[in-house]
């Protein structure tokens, strides 16, 4: 009889031998520690919202089925993803799959029962073992968004009592490391959201794979691209900053004229709020996955992150009149499942009121049947959702 995870330790530390004597990581540690986990299956035991609404949420959904049929990868290997998915040869079916890995890999934990260990299992290692590369123009974008999720469902696997096969973890951090990687490291100077999908699959990875110097370079990039992305007055002055890429090809859409009164805007708010949306998720998620690895950058960027989060779901909420100065007067709207992580942190952890980020989560990310929007955003609420402790 196979044992389930229950009396599982918090969280796993596992030493690495490193020439400069780095810090040992946390596991398991993208995204959710150990820690966290228990928290959330004692809320969920207890029928405390709005971590059981959720649970039975995730459960009900596609994503948390018995029976999921796995959806890729292709018979070739190649995911083939042009520019808004088309062509689209695997790419939402990745998308799909990663979710679905994560969220069976989360109700494993929780309830115990192995089925959802053997189906988080099955979709990893069809990728592990079968994915060969991308193609076509958006294949750094989909390798990101992909690396995102996926080694969430992998630390969720290899540091519980699983039955994830070494062999078959080696497959997929093969994967991770050779087919996945090389589309990251060298970020991106296009919009925004891609470089920081990018940075975010970067520590995921490097957390997996043990590696300190990625995750410090993930890091790094993080500190060069938020403060270039999201604007506060105090710290820009009238301008926002240059972006770190060469290849830069960000416009503001248009927006030129900034103050303090567009403190939290992005350089994609006059695109739309829902690539706006990819990037707020991205950047919260890796400073997520850097605190519980020990690392403060919530706390670096708390003034110009507080304002992003409250600026962007005062817009959202649409309580009153786009005001000139933003986007003309004007935005496209596209609502995201997110604010859940970054909320977590600022008010529930650090005590900041930010009542506008709190009504957008209430009103709308939680009262959504299934909080997934395949690419980053993955039940937010299930595992933040007032987790105030860690």
């Amino acid at each position: 009889m196979r044992v389930g995870v229950a009396g599982w330790y918090l969280a796993v530390v596992v030493l690495v031998a490193s020439s400069c004597g780095a810090q040992a990581f946390q596991h398991p540690g993208v995204l959710v520690s150990g820690a966290q986990l228990e928290f959330v299956k004692a809320q969920i035991g207890a029928k405390a919202e709005p971590f059981y609404g959720e649970y039975q949420k995730a459960v009900a959904s596609e994503y948390g089925a018995l029976d999921y049929k796995l959806l890729g990868p292709p018979a070739t290997g190649v995911i083939e993803c042009g520019s808004y998915s088309r062509p689209d040869n695997g790419c939402h079916a990745e998308d799909t799959d990663a979710s679905a890995a994560y969220v069976q890999s989360l109700l494993w934990y929780i309830t115990g029962d192995h089925r959802y260990a053997d189906n988080a299992i099955r979709i990893v290692n069809a990728y592990g073992h079968h994915l060969l590369a991308y193609s076509n123009s958006n294949m750094p974008l989909q390798a990101a968004w992909s690396g995102e999720v996926w080694p969430r469902s992998a630390e969720i696997l290899k540091y519980s009592n699983a039955g994830w096969k070494a062999e078959d973890q080696e497959a997929f951090t093969k994967m991770l490391k050779t087919v996945i990687l090389p589309y990251l490291r060298e970020g991106s100077g296009a919009n925004g959201n891609w470089e920081l999908s990018m940075i975010d699959a970067m520590m995921g990875i490097a957390v997996f794979t043990d590696d300190h110097d990625l995750l410090k370079r993930a890091e790094d990039m993080w500190m060069e691209r938020v403060p270039t992305y999201f604007y506060n007055s105090a710290l820009d002055g009238a301008h926002p900053r240059p972006m770190p890429r060469k290849d830069k090809k960000v416009s503001w859409y248009g927006t030129t004229d900034l103050n303090a009164s567009v403190d939290g805007i992005s350089s994609e708010t006059c695109r739309d709020l829902g690539h706006t949306s990819f990037s707020i998720a991205a950047t919260m998620d890796a400073a997520e996955t850097a605190h519980i690895q020990g690392d403060k950058l919530f706390e670096a960027e708390q003034k110009r992150l507080v304002a992003a989060l409250e600026f962007h779901a005062r817009l959202l909420l649409k309580k009153e009149p786009v005001p000139m100065l933003v986007c003309g007067g004007s935005v496209h709207y596209a609502e995201g499942n997110t604010f859940v992580v970054g909320y977590n942190e600022y008010h529930n952890r650090l005590g900041v009121p930010m009542p506008e980020s709190k009504e957008w989560i209430e009103q709308h990310v939680e009262t959504d049947a299934v909080p997934v929007d395949s690419h980053m955003m993955v039940f937010e609420p299930l595992t933040h959702g007032g987790n105030s402790r860690f």
